[in-house]
């Protein structure tokens, strides 16, 4: 292992010879990023084992333990959903990613989380099967719970249908799922008759809608777990020093995926497919029968035996002779051409970062940056909105939408400081990662709202605000905007969080204008307050949609009950 000034573990390796190996990382001409690690070693520390296998056991369990810097050190943390059918009296159906010392049918996997959900949800739906876990046993005579009242489950724990209709049903819901479509499409095409004879042409809508997804759903994406041969094709291609591979993921003779990694830390060409193949598959469980590979693997049999103690499963090494093989490991490399062309323009971006970082004299990379805008509608509806920007690139999963609380008609400067507030008490209180730059749209006087809460907050991180008038650029240091060139790109980063801060909080601002209207129109009918008309607008989207629906679906809806959903029927009849 070799360790820095800090005893940090910078690189970890493995020889039959360790004299060697270490003397060929200090002695001849050495490539750029050999070079760098050599120059940060101060220490050597080494393990003796008494074979090739423990030693390759020990160096994964060492970079895993230590992630050093120079290492080729991933792990396949991506696992994939099944769909499972139960083996209980009465079988439920779900979706899991557990398969290990679990009893059941399983189907898939399946590359598309959603597309589960959506055929767990029709199935279940359709089929009426049931959802709770408890364990039900002759004879089945038990309470019936909500599902069945709101008419999503068929009762079959309280022999409201029979044991045998109820398999019956289960077993059209796995011929399904391996691929035969027509039983299915036949139970939904009589039930779509039916809502359209009862003149329910919502009800058939939503009916026919979803026989269109379970066709587009093609046979060849729902596959039964087997026995047959699976299969992993690893191309890669190096440039500019960079690494990329690529892993085409074959599964029951079906391409369902494709991986790719990157890295910028090569110290051996000649090592590069062995160090990632050995890193790779020594810490996923979700493993082929084969890997095909460009060249021949060194030390492969003694990967295969460490795989095969770890996860009991025996995986063949190999290069592919027959052609199919041939074009998917030629697709693999094509693959990983094309993700560092995708990776070139995002390294492209934190470029441009760097050129942010000297014109607003910024200490680190603004690589996380945080834009607040706030929007009013006549004093009403008052909205913030926060957009986060991550090397570039939108990262909507950490947006922020605020309420602003203030009372009469408040201005943009008095958002602006509740919401920083806010935000930004939050951050200390659950010790959030502060941005690395914070935009606020708006000139001077919107900056000097900001800043004068953050210094209140004691929260030092660099500020600017954009005003859209003349794109110019307002700082905490300089008394004069900066103006830059109108094709600059790092105007152009900085003018696209701004509008994507703008674009949010206005949806916000038109979404809590639109449910207030909404509302208003059910707080007339008697018994319906604020909470119940959220609930009911949130469960059924629109008035249209409520007007169109009966006493019982008004009823299932949560605190509403069959009176209420009376008086509610009939406002709208």
């Amino acid at each position: 292992m070799y360790q820095d000034t800090d005893n940090i573990v910078i690189y970890v390796g493995k020889a039959k010879n360790l004299f060697n190996r270490v003397n060929s990382y200090f002695k001849g001409k050495k490539d750029p990023k050999t070079e760098a690690l050599v120059k940060k070693i101060y220490n050597i520390d080494f393990f003796i084992t008494n074979s090739e296998m423990e030693a390759l056991i020990l160096e994964n369990n060492l970079i895993k333990q230590y992630s050093p810097k120079y290492n080729i050190a991933l792990k396949d943390s991506k696992s994939y959903p099944y769909i499972k059918v139960t083996k209980e009296n009465l079988p439920r159906i779900y979706k899991t990613r557990e398969i290990v010392n679990s009893t059941g049918i399983f189907f898939g996997p399946f590359v598309n989380s959603l597309q589960v959900d959506s055929i767990v949800s029709i199935l279940n739906t359709v089929l009426k099967l049931r959802k709770c876990r408890k364990k039900f046993n002759k004879p089945y005579n038990n309470t019936v719970c909500l599902n069945y009242h709101i008419g999503l489950c068929s009762g079959p724990c309280n022999s409201i249908i029979s044991e045998e209709e109820y398999l019956l049903n289960i077993k059209s819901a796995t011929e399904y799922l391996k691929g035969n479509i027509a039983p299915l499409v036949k139970v939904l095409t009589e039930i779509m008759q039916k809502y359209s004879d009862e003149l329910l042409f919502e009800q058939a809508g939503i009916v026919r809608d979803q026989i269109k997804q379970i066709q587009s759903i093609k046979e060849d994406q729902l596959m039964e777990s087997s026995n047959n041969e699976n299969s992993d094709f690893v191309g890669f291609i190096i440039e500019d020093d960079i690494a990329v591979f690529s892993i085409i993921i074959v599964r029951n003779g079906k391409v369902i995926d494709k991986k790719s990694f990157l890295f910028n830390t090569i110290l051996s060409v000649d090592t590069l497919e062995t160090d990632f193949i050995s890193s790779y598959y020594l810490n996923t469980e979700f493993l082929p029968d084969k890997v095909f590979c460009i060249k021949p693997i060194d030390n492969c049999e003694i990967i295969a035996e460490v795989i095969k103690n770890k996860f009991n499963k025996k995986v063949i090494f190999q290069t592919p002779y027959l052609q199919k093989d041939k074009r998917l490991l030629k697709l693999s490399i094509d693959n990983a051409g094309i993700f560092y062309e995708e990776k070139k323009l995002q390294l492209d971006k934190i470029h441009h970062l760097r050129e942010l970082k000297q014109i607003l004299s910024l200490k680190t990379i603004p690589r996380y940056i945080e834009c607040l805008d706030v929007a009013t509608l006549d004093g009403k509806f008052n909205t913030g909105a926060i957009s986060v920007f991550i090397d570039g690139e939108p990262d909507t999963r950490l947006y922020r939408q605020y309420n602003v609380k203030g009372e009469g008609h408040p201005d943009d400067y008095s958002m602006i400081k509740e919401v920083i507030a806010r935000r930004f008490q939050k951050i200390k209180v659950k010790k959030e990662k502060l941005p690395d730059l914070l935009i606020i749209d708006g000139g001077k006087g919107q900056l000097s709202s900001a800043t004068e809460i953050l210094d209140l907050l004691e929260i030092d991180i660099p500020v600017i605000g954009l005003a859209k008038k003349n794109e110019e650029i307002y700082t905490r240091i300089s008394k004069n905007p900066i103006k830059l060139p109108e094709r600059s790109y790092s105007l152009k980063i900085l003018q696209a969080i701004r509008d994507e801060s703008h674009r949010f909080s206005n949806t916000r601002l038109r979404a809590r204008y639109e449910n207030s209207t909404l509302t208003t129109e059910l707080l007339k009918i008697e018994g319906v307050g604020k909470k119940r008309a959220l609930l009911l607008l949130k469960r059924f989207k629109s008035i249209n949609a409520i007007k169109n629906l009966t006493e019982t679906e008004i009823a299932s809806t949560e605190h509403v009950g069959p009176d209420l959903a009376k008086r509610i029927y009939e406002y709208f009849h």
